[in-house]
């Protein structure tokens, strides 16, 4: 990771045309966002280099992009593979109630009478919803899946670093 960039926006998946265009997979969920970059990581093992977008455009389920100093197919070609990356606060603001996968885990969840109930692992994309995996407080190894909707997450504090959520029974069991 350089200069902070950690989130990944795509990878880039191949050349695009002659004149240095490549052909990225987005992993945002905000495909308009790529008109918005300016500069960006592109990194690939480990390694890395900051690069000037000079232009980005939705292309039907991908995203074409030039970089400046890019201007060759081949110079295109040697990207294939490299993800796209930027900083934090770079990221596009959600709607109030809405939060990125990153800033939920390590959040400690509690049920609304105030039981530590374990931390957030990870989120999981799901076909509806998404899950909270969550890992159980004192029991090693312990996972449960929370759906990630308002009728069971009733608070998020992104502050105080909690999630307080109202369960019905047995759900922790599954």
């Amino acid at each position: 990771m350089i200069n902070g960039h950690e989130i990944v926006l795509g990878i880039i998946v191949s050349p695009h045309g002659t004149g240095g265009l490549v052909k990225v997979y987005p992993y945002s969920d905000f495909p308009g966002r790529i008109s918005l970059l300016a500069e960006v990581l592109l990194e690939k093992e480990l390694s890395g280099r900051l690069y000037v977008v000079e232009k980005g455009i939705v292309h039907g389920k991908y995203w074409l992009v030039k970089f400046k100093g890019i201007n060759s197919r081949e110079e295109a070609a040697a990207l294939r593979d490299y993800l796209i990356k930027i900083q934090k606060d770079e990221r596009l603001p959600l709607p109030s109630g809405s939060y990125y996968h990153d800033q939920l885990v390590g959040l400690l969840v509690y049920s609304v009478s105030g039981e530590l109930l374990g931390t957030v692992e990870e989120i999981r994309p799901g076909g509806g919803h998404d899950q909270v995996l969550l890992a159980r407080a004192g029991k090693d190894d312990a996972y449960s899946l929370i759906p990630a909707v308002k009728e069971f997450i009733k608070q998020v504090n992104l502050e105080e670093g909690t999630i307080v959520v109202e369960l019905p029974e047995g759900i922790l069991d599954l």
